[in-house]
């Protein structure tokens, strides 16, 4: 069993997606919010991180969180624990309509029935959508890991500093540059 959780954490971190061409943050459909998610996950230590930025149809920062995880067995397990976070982060806003977006294909494809669930996540999975059934209107989609960053960037502070934080209205510091770049073309 451990030796497939590392081939299947080896291969999930060296996926690459086929075009090489930089994708950005896409704006939520109107009267939607948009949940990235992101996970951090380290094999030697069974620890990782997750995290949450939402923003409205307008790309302007309404909160963010993220959260360190002591235990944690694999990538798609962190990657799927970051969903379920993030949607019950997005819950207790009482958003009505969230699309949920995350880079990892697995997680995302999932959400979509294209993969049945078979392995340690499955649990996390159900729990994504009792979640999301509480929301209302819940849309699942894959993003690219460069439209991702500031939910990447929150998920590895999250993990180096071992710490839980939350933030609503008004960014960290540290992130202002990647949500920037979000809504700014270049």
């Amino acid at each position: 069993m451990a030796v497939l959780a590392i081939a299947n954490n080896f291969h999930q971190a060296n996926q690459r997606s086929r075009d090489t061409h930089e994708k950005r943050w896409l704006k939520p459909n109107p009267r939607f919010v948009k949940l990235n998610v992101d996970a951090s996950f380290h094999v030697d230590e069974g620890t990782g991180a997750t995290a949450a930025v939402i923003q409205d149809e307008k790309g302007n920062f309404l909160a963010a969180q993220c959260k360190y995880l002591t235990h944690v067995s694999d990538v798609v397990t962190s990657e799927t624990l970051a969903m379920r976070n993030g949607l019950a982060f997005a819950n207790s806003f009482g958003f009505p309509r969230v699309e949920a977006e995350s880079d990892s294909t697995t997680v995302i494809e999932y959400f979509s029935g294209q993969t049945r669930w078979w392995d340690a996540a499955a649990a996390i999975f159900a729990e994504c959508v009792d979640v999301s059934s509480l929301i209302g209107k819940v849309t699942f989609k894959h993003c690219d890991r460069s439209s991702n960053q500031a939910a990447h960037v929150l998920a590895s502070h999250s993990f180096c500093n071992k710490i839980n934080s939350s933030w609503v209205n008004e960014p960290p510091a540290y992130l202002i540059p990647k949500l920037l770049d979000d809504v700014i073309p270049s």
